[in-house]
């Protein structure tokens, strides 16, 4: 392993947006060709109080933010929400590292996404109900996904417009609306997001995936998705590489949301060339909300009570994110996310040592991390 010292602007290529207000450095480490950095370096510029590692897992807290993660695995846990990282977590000289690029694409987005180059106020939002007409999606003995994803679109848009955001879908009715009709609208709409809604089918599969499209160059994480074989592989790039973070952003926040409020499986925030994301041009997410196929999961997609939450806490994801990527303090020239975003009021996954106190942060010094919303 060869070692290097670089100025925090000299990797900004890979950390997107990641500036400092006080000096800083990043201490690059090659690994089988890869530049890697460790995640005491990660907790020293993101400003967490407090950094272990015990053996292979290495955790980072600091108050209201958590991130862990596990040596040889592809996933790191932020605020207690799963996410697949491109490239495995190494171990080297007893130190824990993660790729430079997973640091910018998925860490830094997550953690400061006021911070997000050209992210806009959200003003429209455009529900996807997944399937339509003769296409019935996925189907089990109580029912079909195209049906179950009208409900929850039309839950998600009656909480949308009481919060003020303009809704538009895709379809209102069982029509067979092809993938590039969808596409095609969804561009149409300036300001606006796209949310996908699907339910989920596989043998032994249960739980939650959300996706954003997976950025150029990089290797996908897709998981037991029934609608797999619509998505791409390769180095290409696509219209929706060009809001990369605000994608992951959104992803992350309506994953949370829907988390919190359902207590479903944790499958991970993910990434992958769905047709439906690969050529919209505004932040877009498409959600696995269940599997049809587990007997018991299955059965809870098929009352209106579980899609109606759903629906709710889709919309509830969506406000969480604008929220998120546009607040600004009094000083313009320092942005960062707003406090006040509401908790999960329960672990979402394993918790990171909820009885140790938390020291507090430093004068002036906020939260800045989405964080899951009930």
């Amino acid at each position: 392993m060869k070692g290097g010292t670089l100025p925090l602007l000299g990797l900004a290529t890979l950390l997107l947006s990641a500036w400092s207000a006080r000096a800083a450095e990043w201490h690059v480490h090659k690994h089988q060709g890869r530049d890697y950095v460790t995640f005491r370096n990660v907790a020293e510029f993101y400003r967490f109080s407090d950094y272990q590692q015990a053996n292979r897992t290495v955790s980072l807290r600091s108050d209201r933010r958590g991130v862990r993660a596990q040596a040889d695995k592809s996933e790191l846990y932020i605020n207690g929400v799963r996410f697949f990282t491109h490239f495995p977590i190494v171990t080297q000289n007893n130190e824990s590292m993660i790729s430079a690029i997973d640091v910018g694409k998925i860490v830094e987005p997550i953690l400061r996404p006021s911070r997000i180059d050209n992210a806009q106020k959200v003003e429209t939002v455009i529900l996807d109900p997944g399937h339509g007409g003769t296409d019935t999606g996925g189907s089990n003995r109580w029912g079909s996904e195209k049906e179950f994803t009208l409900h929850v679109a039309a839950t998600a848009r009656e909480q949308l417009l009481r919060a003020g955001f303009k809704v538009e879908m895709t379809r209102t009715a069982d029509s067979g609306i092809s993938l590039e009709e969808r596409i095609e609208f969804a561009n149409r709409i300036p300001n606006a997001v796209f949310v996908s809604i699907h339910f989920n089918s596989g043998t032994g599969g249960n739980g939650v995936e959300s996706y954003a499209l997976t950025p150029e160059g990089l290797p996908s994480s897709t998981g037991g998705s029934h609608h797999a074989a619509a998505a791409a592989n390769g180095p290409e790039t696509h219209e929706g590489n060009q809001q990369d973070a605000q994608n992951i952003s959104l992803t992350a926040a309506v994953h949370a949301s829907v988390l919190s409020r359902l207590s479903a499986h944790d499958r991970g925030v993910r990434h992958a060339r769905f047709k439906v994301l690969r050529h919209i041009r505004i932040p877009a997410v498409l959600i696995e909300a269940g599997f049809m196929s587990d007997p018991v999961e299955g059965q809870r997609i098929a009352t209106a009570q579980y899609r109606q939450q759903l629906g709710m806490a889709i919309a509830q994801g969506v406000q969480n994110y604008n929220a998120a990527v546009n607040y600004r303090t009094q000083d313009a020239g320092f942005t960062i996310v707003r406090t006040n975003l509401p908790p999960h009021s329960r672990p979402i996954t394993e918790p990171l040592d909820v009885n140790q106190p938390l020291p507090p942060l430093a004068p002036h010094e906020p939260s800045i991390s989405i964080t899951p919303g009930g």
